[in-house]
Parts: C-alpha cells; sequence; structure tokens
C-alpha cells in the first residue's frame, strides 16, 4: 500500500488561472506532446501543452526515479506571442485532493525552521483531522527561515514525503475535509502577465511514498535520496562536511584579524586533523563593522597587506582546504557596489540602510559573476561560503507592478540558481557553503548546489549567552536536521566529548575552547554579553590551547564519519529540555554496523536510561564498545537480544556515551 494510489500523471494536479480561466477547463483542449528519456537513475518526461503557436506554452518536466518510489518536476510558463500574455495567476506546480475515510488518522511531521533559536529544527506533529486547515510558508522569502520546506504526511500503513526546491516565499497547504484531503504547493502567491518571449519556472516538486507504520522510514529514504541524486558531487564523490578552523569569534571579541593571526593559527589547524581553514567576514572594506562593509569586496590591506593568497597557499601546502565567506545579496548605502552601480540594486523603506543586489537583472548577475569569479581565482578559495542577512521579500514587492505580482523573485530565484552554477561551473572543484543567517536557506534546489556548513546562528554567540544549553540547542539543531537533511555543519565552542558528540552529526568549525567552568549558569538573567565569556577561552594562538583534546576529538569524528552516510533514528524523543537526555543513531546496512550517541544533559537528574537500537538482527552476535571518552573502550561479544534493549547508565551530568557496533 502506497500514500498515492498513482503518481503516473504528468504532475499530480498541476493548477493556474489563465485570463480567469482554470488550467483544468483549457489543458486538455491545448496541444500535447511527450518526450521521454532514460537518464542514469530516472526517466524524465518532458509533457507540452501549446495554447496555439503564438499563445502561452506550458512544460512540464518530469523526473521519475527508478531504485526509489519517487518523482519530482518543475513547471514552466513560456508566453510565444507578439503582446503581453492574458493574467497568469495562482500558480500550484502540485494541487491534488484523494478521497481519505474521517475514521483514518493522518499526521504531518515537519520542523521548525532557523530563526538564531534553541528550538532550531525541532521535529513538529500536526493532525490533521476532518474539517482542519494547515498552512507552511517561511518568513521574509528565505526558504527555511521559520519554517522548513520538507515534511511527511502519515496515514496508517504509509506515507509521503514531500519537499519543495524554491530558495523563496513558498506555501504548502493542507486541507482536509469530511471524505478527502487537499495537499498544495508552490509560490505563496502569484498574479502576472508575461511579456513577449518570457519564460518562467515554478518551485521544484518532490514526492516519495513509503510503507510502513514508521515515519522514519519515510525519511530515510529521503536521505538516501538527496545522497544519490541530489547532494553535491566532486569527481563523482559526495562533498562531505569538513571540520574547519576560523578566528572570527577572535576578531568578535578582540577587533585584531590579519595575516599575523591566520599564519600562525594555520598549522595548529593542520596538527589536529582538521580539513579547513576558513575566513569569514573580516578580511574585505576597512572603515566600519563587517555588517557595514558588504558590497565593497576588495581586501582590507591595513590587515593583510599581501592579501589572501599567501594565506590560502599556505593553507594547501599544509594539506588544508580554503574557505572565504561573501555577502554579495546585501550592499550597504555608500559601499562600493552602491556608488558605482546604484542601478543593480533595490531599496526597501522597511531596512533603508541595506540594499539588495538584483540578481533577476541579467547585467547585475553577470556583474557579480565576473565580480566573485575573479576574487575565487585571486585568493586561491576552494569553498565559497555566500551568507545572506536579510529578508529579501520587501524588496521583491517593492519592485513588482500590480500585473507583475511573483515576477521579480521568480527572476531573482532563477538568477541565484545562475549564479551558483555558473561559478561551479567556472572552477572545478569549487564548492558552496550556503549560509543565509544560518541555515535559512535550505531547500532541494540549493541543497543540489551547496552545503549549508552553519546552519544556525543559535551556534553562534545567541547559544553561548544560554549556558550549557548551548549544547542542548546544539543536539535539537543537529538531530532535528540530520532527520531530513544528511550532510550539513555546526560549531563547537568545547572539546569535551559531551560538548562534540552534540555536534557530530556533520561537520563542524571551532574557534575557542571555552571551559564549563566559565560558561553562563542556567539562572544567568543578563544574555547580552557572551564576550565575557568568550574572554576566558582559549584559541590557536593561545600555547594553552587544549590541542591533544582537539585532535582527539576530530579523530572520533573522523572514524564515525561514514556512517553519516547511513540511516538516521531518534532513540529518544528530540526536546530541548535541559532534564532529558538525547539520543540517536546512524546505521550503515551494507557495512552491517553503525554508532549511536547519548547525552545526558546538565540538568538530568536521571544517571540510567533505558533504549532499543534500530537494525538490530535478534539472532545475531555483535562486536560492540560503549565509551564515555575519546578513547574508544575495548568491545565485547554482545547477543542481538541484548543490544535492541539497553540499559545505559551516565553518572555524570552532563555527560555522554558513543556506541560503536557491528555485526559478526
Amino acid at each position: 500500500m502506497t500514500f498515492l494510489s498513482s503518481t503516473d500523471t504528468d504532475a499530480p494536479g498541476l493548477s493556474f488561472r489563465y485570463g480567469g480561466r482554470p488550467a483544468l477547463e483549457m489543458l486538455p483542449a491545448w496541444q500535447r506532446e511527450t518526450v521521454t528519456v532514460s537518464t542514469p537513475g530516472a526517466e524524465v518526461t518532458q509533457v507540452t501543452y501549446q495554447e496555439s503557436p503564438a499563445g502561452m506554452k506550458v512544460t512540464v518536466t518530469r523526473r521519475r526515479f527508478t531504485t526509489f518510489p519517487a518523482v519530482d518536476w518543475v513547471v514552466e510558463f513560456e508566453n510565444l506571442g507578439p503582446a503581453d500574455s492574458l493574467l497568469l495567476e495562482d500558480i500550484l506546480p502540485l494541487d491534488f485532493s484523494l478521497a481519505l475515510p474521517p475514521t483514518e488518522r493522518l499526521r504531518l511531521h515537519h520542523a521548525n525552521g532557523s530563526l538564531c533559536q534553541m528550538d532550531d529544527f525541532l521535529p513538529q506533529v500536526t493532525e490533521l483531522r476532518p474539517g482542519s486547515k494547515k498552512t507552511l510558508s517561511p518568513i521574509g522569502g528565505r526558504s527555511s527561515n521559520g519554517t522548513f520546506p520538507f515534511m511527511n504526511l502519515q496515514r496508517d500503513g504509509c506515507g509521503l514525503v514531500l519537499a519543495i526546491g524554491w530558495s523563496g516565499q513558498w506555501g504548502v497547504w493542507f486541507e482536509r475535509g469530511e471524505e478527502s484531503l487537499r495537499i498544495a504547493a508552490g509560490m505563496e502567491r502569484t498574479h502576472l502577465r508575461l511579456h513577449p518571449g518570457e519564460k518562467i519556472r515554478t518551485p521544484r516538486i518532490l514526492l516519495l511514498d513509503w510503507e510502513g507504520q514508521d515515519m522514519e522510514t519515510g525519511n530515510n529514504l529521503l536521505r538516501q535520496l538527496l545522497l544519490v541524486h541530489y547532494l553535491p558531487r566532486l569527481d563523482d564523490q559526495l562533498v562531505l562536511p569538513p571540520v574547519g578552523q576560523l578566528l572570527q569569534m577572535y576578531f568578535y571579541l578582540t577587533g585584531n584579524a590579519g595575516e599575523q593571526y591566520e599564519m600562525k593559527a594555520l598549522p595548529r589547524t593542520a596538527a589536529t586533523g582538521a580539513e579547513v581553514h576558513w575566513i569569514d567576514a573580516c578580511w574585505y572594506g576597512g572603515q566600519g563593522e563587517w555588517w557595514q562593509e558588504v558590497g565593497t569586496w576588495s581586501v582590507n590591506l591595513k590587515k593583510f597587506p599581501r592579501g589572501l593568497r599567501p594565506i590560502s597557499d599556505a593553507a594547501h601546502a599544509a594539506g588544508l582546504k580554503f574557505v572565504l565567506w561573501f555577502e554579495p545579496e546585501r550592499v550597504r548605502n555608500g559601499a562600493q557596489i552602491h556608488r558605482e552601480h546604484p542601478e543593480y540594486l533595490v531599496a526597501s523603506a522597511q531596512d533603508p540602510d541595506n540594499l539588495l543586489f538584483n540578481l533577476g537583472l541579467p547585467a547585475a548577475r553577470r556583474y557579480l559573476t565576473e565580480l566573485l569569479s575573479a576574487n575565487i581565482a585571486e585568493h586561491g578559495v576552494d569553498i565559497y561560503r555566500q551568507d545572506h542577512n536579510f529578508d529579501p521579500l520587501p524588496y521583491w514587492q517593492a519592485v513588482d507592478t500590480p500585473d507583475r505580482i511573483g515576477m521579480t523573485e521568480i527572476r531573482y530565484i532563477e538568477g541565484l540558481y545562475a549564479l551558483w552554477d555558473e561559478l561551479r561551473q567556472r572552477h572545478p572543484g569549487l564548492w558552496i557553503d550556503n549560509c543565509a543567517s544560518g541555515g535559512r536557506r535550505i531547500e532541494l534546489e540549493t541543497l543540489t548546489r551547496s552545503l549549508p556548513l552553519w546552519p544556525s546562528d543559535f551556534h553562534d554567540t545567541p547559544g553561548l549567552a544560554t549556558g550549557l544549553g548551548l549544547h542542548v540547542g546544539d543536539q535539537c539543531i543537529n538531530a532535528g536536521l540530520a532527520r531530513w537533511v544528511p550532510l550539513f555543519g555546526g560549531g563547537v565552542w568545547n572539546f569535551t566529548p559531551y560538548s562534540t558528540r552534540s555536534e557530530i552529526i556533520g561537520g563542524f568549525a571551532f574557534t575557542f575552547h571555552i571551559d564549563h567552568k566559565h560558561f553562563y549558569t542556567d539562572d544567568h538573567t543578563s544574555l547580552s554579553k557572551p564576550l565575557e565569556v568568550m574572554a576566558k577561552g582559549k584559541t590557536l594562538l593561545d600555547d594553552d590551547f587544549p590541542l591533544e583534546d582537539a585532535t582527539a576529538a576530530i579523530a572520533e569524528w573522523r572514524s564515525i564519519r561514514p556512517f553519516f552516510l547511513g540511516d538516521f533514528h531518534h532513540l529518544l524523543p528530540l526536546t530541548i529540555s535541559y532534564h532529558d537526555w538525547c539520543a540517536w543513531q546512524l546505521h550503515r546496512e551494507d557495512l552491517g554496523a553503525g554508532i549511536a550517541v547519548f547525552l545526558r544533559r546538565h540538568r538530568s537528574p536521571f544517571p540510567t536510561i533505558a533504549a532499543s537500537l534500530k537494525h538490530i538482527a535478534l539472532d545475531a552476535q555483535y562486536d560492540v564498545s560503549l565509551s564515555p571518552g575519546y578513547i574508544e573502550a575495548p568491545s565485547q561479544r554482545m547477543p542481538g537480544t541484548d543490544l535492541a534493549q539497553l540499559i545505559l547508565s551516565i553518572p555524570e551530568a552532563p555527560g555522554s556515551l558513543l556506541l560503536r557496533y557491528r555485526r559478526l
């Protein structure tokens, strides 16, 4: 049994209104052509509907995967006529209804987006009862700002994963009647005319069917589908999130940045076993704070008199990749781009100090492509890090005219994808780190081109302000995101096993090690001065930085890294309560092995917990090790019946255990 009785249609329920008439009234009468080609792992079908030789053309490009019960598609509209088209509105690439008895339970599993909060990516469940409605959409035009564009609809014995590929203001609508369910998805609002020769695209829609009673079955199918068919590759190998070191937090604390600091830290970075040397928002401009300089993308020669190339060369010589930060979509009043190309910028009365670089203008995008490409080549950049720290929706709306609502957003999102595709084409070996105030632009299309190495700004100083709550937030963010997306990064402030294991579902970055005795207490009321805590920490610039602990943490991370590609499970309900435990598992069926991490939080009164591992064969024998510290404990043989029903103890709070298992 599957959720949908059939997904053999061109696209389930594509709907729109054209000249006031619904698509269902028109498309059957339009000329229809179908072309199907086979590609590795999928069958791609392109269906075109043409009103007339000089009318509207609608193209649905559908990819049906051959080894996954999944289909994705994108729809294009093109005006072939000599005049403006009729009004095209309410475009929904997904809009369908199915029969559903009123007695059947229907649960929508979804997640918070990123809002720089402890509960970023926390799982959510909404019961869809007869007569209920549920709408999901992001805040302000960034695709995972507050709401996450991945969801799993569960019914009895099966379910349906729905994912959106659109780095803008998408919307998903669920409406359950007494005997049916309607699901619709697309841009939140479209109401526009196309000029002669104009073509636009819709958000990409992915549907994935799954069978069973456990919603994580669908989520793990999604993870595997992303790994095989979506996530970026270099030389046909998956790009994996690394461990990196950056001095940005040291810059926040001291105001110091420059070649001498980077060169001092760099060899010690390599000595830890880290993989990348990372320069964030401290290298450009020269007159004000980092956020006041965006739009002036030239090296600050007072800090870096020889530029950045000596640093990237030294990183490469040490076997490290070089990461460099940009925020090209935001331009401050008076910045170089504002002075030289004001015609490329959009203003909003809501935020007059920040201007939006309009990626929807072809000339503007060409200019920015050349600018960024030149910087990538000049500075020896391996990982291009693109940030985006403000909401674009008010700017898009400021440009739209009454008969072109949604058009600026469409052109902008198309331009963003084109920019990234061009940079990757020009610089073989380059990959992209997608940061938007920490994880606020994660969706299918950005995931095909990038990885989010900093999925929440809670990893930054806001998390540090919560004391040991920082690690609770880390656990929530990482275990919440890993349920949907297999590869991403994070941040580490302390190199005890409890701290790093709160971050080791992906890569991570570090600047400081701060001893827990210097963290705020839970009852600390002034959360505005995390720099006070940071000042007590140690960086690689300090001789007493705990290099051995960092090296041991990274060695453990390397040892479990292969399991990031496996199935992921929450072994306990994921919460942000300081009194709870957190536990999760990663399993590789092809290896007959996996890991599980158990984290007793700092306020937990419970030294013992019961947990049941997944994918355990009860009649098999396993080699198992259970390590409280970085040194792996001796392994012991354990029957599957015991491994499937564990009783574990962690005497200290906070504390952790790393369980490794391998089937014999």
